[in-house]
């Protein structure tokens, strides 16, 4: 929010997932947390704060960071980068845990032979707060930012027809393209990525 209200916007909270997050893990042997999600920090609240954790992008890097890691590198923003990116850095096996939503991130710990475990669920919410619905009806948002997709299929599922119908107006800046391939192009002024916030730009 801070962020968007820097670049000269006027920024609408628009929650559309529930975060429930599970026990601590303890940080066992592994020389290396994968972390697709700043959801799974809290997790790893009692990792040293020098044990390598790899993010799925540069956003939960910086969320990392700020949690007070130090030994943190980012992936491209999607689960296939971050696949990428451990291969080519050896950073597989089983001394290698994923910290990962509920239902979230079987294949990548399959592909990569590490260790997986369930950290926090994200449940949809059915409805856009009253706020949001109410701008977006009234024409008065100009983007919506999308950082997951599950993010984007609640947020979708949530529209009446007086809402969908002003989406031809709007414009989807998502962290990836695998987030922006939930979405109907049809539907929206135009969608994008990466990096929401620099397609956004400030207000001229």
């Amino acid at each position: 929010m801070a962020e968007v209200r820097a670049l000269g916007w006027e920024a609408v909270a628009c929650p559309m997932l529930d975060i429930t997050t599970f026990e601590p893990v303890a940080p066992g042997a592994f020389r290396a947390v994968l972390v697709t999600s700043a959801n799974a920090l809290p997790a790893l609240r009692d990792w040293p704060r020098d044990r390598l954790v790899v993010a799925v992008g540069a956003r939960t890097a910086a969320r990392a960071r700020k949690a007070g890691f130090v030994n943190v590198e980012a992936a491209d923003g999607d689960a296939r980068a971050l696949a990428v990116f451990c291969r080519a850095r050896g950073i597989l096996g089983a001394d290698v845990l994923l910290a990962s939503g509920e239902g979230y991130g079987v294949d990548l710990a399959r592909d990569l032979g590490v260790q997986r475990i369930e950290v926090y669920a994200a449940c949809k919410r059915e409805a856009l707060p009253d706020d949001a619905a109410e701008a977006l009806r009234g024409g008065r948002v100009d983007s919506v930012l999308l950082y997951s997709g599950k993010t984007a299929e609640a947020f979708r599922k949530a529209l009446g027809a007086e809402e969908v119908t002003a989406l031809s107006a709007v414009r989807a800046l998502c962290l990836s393209e695998a987030i922006a391939a939930r979405l109907d192009p049809k539907e929206w002024r135009v969608v994008m990525w990466p990096d929401p916030l620099e397609q956004l730009g400030p207000v001229v």
